[in-house]
C-alpha cells in the first residue's frame, strides 16, 4: 500500500521533467532563431525562385555559365519611352534619367550618352584598326585586294558617302568604317538620336533607358523601389502624356514575394480562424485554444529555427506551404481535447494521453516516413519543405506529449459531445456492408473516368506567377529592340583564353549557317567583338600586304601627294585587356573565366527554331556543350517527378509493413486502402478542373497518405468512438481549410497542389471509417 503513493509521486515526477525538457528545447529554438533573424544582415527570408532548384547536372562549368548569365541579366532593369511628339519624347525621357539616378536604387543608369562616351567606343577600336577586318574583308583582301582600291574609289565619288579628308588620311582604305558599322549592327536594332539610343517600330519612335541595381532584385531594399519606381513612371506620364514600359528581374521578383507574402497571410490568418471558431464552437473553453494555438506556434517557431540553422534561410515557398501546416500539427490536439472532452468528469490528463499516444505516434511515424524521403532528392525546395513540414510535425506531437498532461489536468464541463447522435449514426452506416463496399467502390469509379486524361507539365514557370502585364512588356520591348533575354546558349572550353578566341572563331561558320538556314534567329559571341591574336596577326599581315600592293594604285587613282604607308606596328589585343576596358561591359557577361583548369565561354542563342540540331551538334564536340536552365530544370522535374513516385510507393510499403505488424495484413489492407483510394482521387479532381499535372501533385499524395493514414489509425484503435470521429472531423475541417486556401494561389504549382490535397483529404475522411473492426471481431 505505500508504494502507490510513491508511484504516484514518481509519476508526476516523470512527467513535469519531461515538460521541462521539452521547455528548454523551446527556449532553445526561441534564441536560435532570435539570433539568426534579428543579428543578421540579411534578410533571412530567400525569395529567389532559383534557390529552390537543385545544382546544374552537367559540369561546374554549365553551373557557372549560368549562374554568369543570370547575374547579369538579373541585375538589369530596361526602360522603354515612347510618346506623340518628339519634343515630349525626349523630355520624357531625360526626366526618366534624372529621376532614377536621383532614386539612389541604381548603382548606373545609362540615358543620354555624352559625345565623350560615344567616341570612346569607336577610339579604341580606331587605335586598333589595323588588327581587325570584317569576314568580307578578309575574303576580299585575301583574294582581290586591288577590289578595296575600287570600293575607296567609289566611295569618294559618291555623294552619300560621308568620307572626310581627315578619315581618309586616317584611313585611306576605309576598312574601319566598315568594321565599325559591323559592331555597331550587331548591339541592338538602335541608333543614336540626341544622344539617346532610338528604334523604329511600327512607325513609332522609342527611347530606350536602361539601369544597374544597387542590390540583388531578390533583396528587400530593391523590392521595394519597385513602388519608388512606378511613382515616377506615372508622374512622368501626366507630365508628358508618354508610354513608358519596362522589364526587368526586379518586378517578377517584387510580384513573387508580394504574392507569395499575400498567400501567407491569408492561408495563415484564415487557417488559425478556422482552427479559433472551430475550437470555441467545439469545446466553448478558453483553454482549449490556448493548448491549440501553443501546439500550432511551437510547431511553426521550432519549424522555423531548424530550417534557417541548416539552410541559412528559409524560402518563401517554404512558407506558403509552412502556413499550412497549421493545419496539420493541430490534428494531434484535436484528439487530445476531444478525449477530454468526452470524459467531462472522470478525466484523468495521463490516462488520456495514453489512451491516445499509439495513435498519434504511429501518426506521426507514418507522417515521417513521407515526409522524410523528400530529404532524398537533391532538390532543395524539396528538403527543405520536408524538413520543414517534419520539424513542425514533431514539435506539435512533442508539446501534445510533453505538456498538455500538465497543462490540461482540470477537467472540462461535463457535457455530450457536439454532434453526438450524427456522429453515431454515421458509424452505424458503417456497419452495413453496401456502405463499407459501395462508397468505396463509388468513390474509386467516379476517381479513374479523369484519369484516364491525365496531362502531366513538368514547366519549371508553374513556380512562379507569371502577370500578364509584366509579360506583354516584356514582349514589347524584345519586339522593338530585336533582342531577348535568352538563356539557351552554347558552352565553349578551352585551355587558356587565346584557345578560347580561336575555338569561337571556328564555330562563328557555323553559327553563321544556322542563323541564315533558320536554325536561330540570332547569336551573340565574344569572337564577334574581339578576334584572336592569331587572326590580329593574320588581319595586320593582310592590311601591310594591301598598303604594300595597292597604295601607290590608290595614291594614283585619288591624286594624293603622299603615297599612303603602314607605320603602325602590330600591337595584339588580349582578351584580358579587352575585359578590362569599358568597351567591353555590355558583354563582358559572355567570358567565364577559369573553371577546373580551363577557361570558358558562352554563345548566347536566340529564337532556336531547331533545337534537335543545336543539341546533335553540341553532342558531337566535346569541348561544346548546351545549356539552357528552364529545360534542363524541367527535364530534372520529371525525373524527380518518378522518382517521388517511387518513394511514395516506397513509404507506403513500410507504413503497410509497419501496420501489418501491429494489426495483421487484413486490417493493414483497410487502414491503408482510404488513403490510396484517395490519392486517386485528388489527382482525379485535380485533373478533371483541367490543371495539368506535376511533381507538386506528387508531393501533395505524400501529405494524402500521411492524413489520411492518421484518420484510419484513430479509427482502427478505438474502433466506433464518437470522440474519434469528432476529432478526424475538427481536423479534416483544418486542413481542408488550410489546404483549399493553397487553391486560390496565382502560382499554378501551388495552386494545383492545393487541389489535389483538398480533395483528397475529403475522401480520406470520408472513407475513413473503414478502418474500423469491433473489437469481437479483431
Amino acid at each position: 500500500m505505500l508504494n502507490k503513493p510513491n508511484s504516484a509521486s514518481n509519476r508526476v515526477t516523470i512527467k513535469h521533467k519531461i515538460a521541462l525538457a521539452w521547455l528548454s528545447l523551446v527556449l532553445l529554438f526561441i534564441a536560435l532563431l532570435s539570433n539568426q533573424w534579428l543579428t543578421s544582415p540579411q534578410s533571412p527570408i530567400e525569395t529567389n525562385i532559383l534557390k529552390l532548384l537543385p545544382k546544374n547536372q552537367q559540369s561546374p562549368v554549365a553551373e557557372q555559365a549560368f549562374e554568369t548569365v543570370a547575374n547579369n541579366l538579373s541585375d538589369k532593369v530596361v526602360f522603354m519611352v515612347s510618346a506623340n511628339n518628339q519634343p515630349s519624347l525626349y523630355s520624357a525621357a531625360a526626366q526618366l534619367e534624372r529621376s532614377l539616378v536621383d532614386s539612389g536604387l541604381f548603382s548606373d543608369v545609362v540615358g543620354k550618352i555624352n559625345s565623350e562616351q560615344q567616341n570612346q567606343w569607336a577610339s579604341y577600336y580606331f587605335q586598333h584598326r589595323f588588327q581587325q577586318l570584317t569576314p568580307e574583308q578578309r575574303a576580299r583582301l585575301t583574294t582581290s585586294p586591288q577590289q578595296q582600291t575600287q570600293y575607296v574609289i567609289q566611295s569618294i565619288y559618291n555623294p552619300f558617302s560621308g568620307v572626310t579628308g581627315k578619315e581618309l588620311i586616317s584611313d585611306p582604305f576605309l576598312l574601319f568604317r566598315d568594321y565599325l558599322s559591323q559592331l555597331t549592327a550587331l548591339n541592338s536594332a538602335f541608333t543614336i538620336n540626341n544622344g539617346f539610343l532610338s528604334a523604329e517600330y511600327q512607325g513609332q519612335q522609342y527611347l530606350l533607358i536602361s539601369a544597374t541595381l544597387h542590390d540583388s532584385p531578390y533583396s528587400f531594399h530593391a523590392q521595394q523601389g519597385v513602388t519608388t519606381i512606378n511613382d515616377i513612371e506615372q508622374a512622368i506620364r501626366q507630365q508628358y502624356q508618354a508610354d513608358i514600359d519596362h522589364t526587368g528581374v526586379l518586378f517578377y521578383a517584387e510580384f513573387g514575394t508580394q504574392s507569395a507574402k499575400s498567400e501567407i497571410s491569408t492561408i495563415g490568418l484564415f487557417s488559425l480562424l478556422g482552427v479559433v471558431i472551430l475550437i470555441i464552437a467545439v469545446f466553448r473553453s478558453p483553454v482549449p485554444l490556448i493548448l491549440a494555438l501553443l501546439s500550432i506556434g511551437v510547431g511553426l517557431l521550432s519549424a522555423l529555427a531548424i530550417t534557417t540553422w541548416l539552410f541559412g534561410t528559409v524560402h518563401l515557398f517554404s512558407l506558403v506551404f509552412g502556413a499550412s501546416l497549421i493545419g496539420v500539427s493541430i490534428d494531434y490536439a484535436f484528439h487530445y481535447l476531444t478525449e477530454r472532452l468526452a470524459a467531462g468528469n472522470q478525466w484523468d490528463s495521463r490516462q488520456g494521453l495514453k489512451h491516445i499516444f499509439a495513435a498519434i505516434t504511429m501518426g506521426l511515424v507514418t507522417s515521417l516516413i513521407g515526409y522524410l524521403g523528400m530529404l532524398i532528392a537533391p532538390f532543395p525546395g524539396l528538403q527543405q519543405l520536408a524538413l520543414f513540414s517534419s520539424v513542425g510535425l514533431i514539435a506539435a506531437y512533442a508539446t501534445v506529449v510533453a505538456w498538455y498532461p500538465v497543462l490540461a489536468v482540470k477537467p472540462s464541463a461535463s457535457r455530450p459531445l457536439p454532434g453526438h447522435t450524427l456522429s453515431q449514426r454515421w458509424l452505424t452506416l458503417w456497419s452495413g456492408k453496401w456502405i463499407k463496399l459501395g462508397l468505396p467502390v463509388l468513390v474509386l469509379g467516379i476517381s479513374l473516368l479523369p484519369l484516364s486524361a491525365l496531362h502531366y507539365d513538368d514547366d519549371i514557370h508553374q513556380l512562379q506567377a507569371m502577370p500578364t502585364e509584366l509579360k506583354q512588356q516584356e514582349q514589347r520591348i524584345a519586339q522593338i529592340s530585336g533582342v531577348t533575354s535568352s538563356q539557351q546558349m552554347l558552352v565553349v572550353t578551352a585551355r587558356d583564353d587565346e584557345a578560347l578566341l580561336q575555338r569561337l572563331e571556328s564555330l562563328s561558320s557555323t553559327l553563321e549557317q544556322w542563323q541564315m538556314s533558320g536554325v536561330v534567329s540570332h547569336y551573340q559571341s565574344l569572337a564577334q567583338y574581339l578576334p584572336s591574336q592569331a587572326t590580329q596577326s593574320d588581319n595586320y599581315q593582310l592590311i601591310a600586304t594591301l598598303y604594300d600592293t595597292q597604295a601607290t594604285a590608290l595614291a594614283s587613282a585619288l591624286k594624293l601627294s603622299n603615297v599612303p604607308s603602314l607605320t603602325q606596328p602590330l600591337a595584339p589585343m588580349t582578351l584580358q585587356d579587352y575585359l578590362a576596358h569599358p568597351v567591353s561591359e555590355p558583354v563582358r557577361f559572355l567570358y567565364i573565366g577559369q573553371v577546373d583548369q580551363q577557361v570558358a565561354a558562352i554563345v548566347v542563342l536566340n529564337g532556336i527554331h531547331q533545337l534537335a540540331s543545336v543539341k546533335a551538334f553540341a553532342q558531337d564536340h566535346s569541348d561544346i556543350s548546351y545549356l539552357n536552365k528552364a529545360e534542363e530544370i524541367s527535364t530534372l522535374f520529371a525525373e524527380y517527378r518518378l522518382k517521388v513516385m517511387e518513394l511514395l510507393l516506397l513509404a507506403v510499403s513500410l507504413i503497410g509493413i509497419l501496420l501489418t505488424k501491429r494489426y495483421g495484413w487484413k486490417h493493414a489492407l483497410l487502414i491503408l486502402l482510404p488513403s490510396v483510394i484517395a490519392c486517386l482521387a485528388g489527382i482525379a479532381t485535380a485533373s478533371a478542373l483541367g490543371s495539368t499535372l506535376n511533381l507538386f501533385n506528387l508531393l501533395a499524395l505524400i501529405l494524402i497518405v500521411g492524413i489520411g493514414i492518421d484518420y484510419t489509425l484513430f479509427f482502427a484503435e478505438k474502433a466506433r468512438s464518437p470522440s474519434t470521429l469528432l476529432a478526424i472531423s475538427l481536423s479534416a475541417m483544418t486542413t481542408l481549410l488550410s489546404f483549399g486556401l493553397l487553391a486560390l494561389s496565382q502560382t499554378h504549382a501551388i495552386h494545383s497542389f492545393g487541389i489535389t490535397v483538398l480533395s483528397g483529404i475529403f475522401v480520406a475522411w470520408l472513407l475513413s471509417p473503414l478502418a474500423i473492426i469491433d473489437q469481437d471481431k479483431k
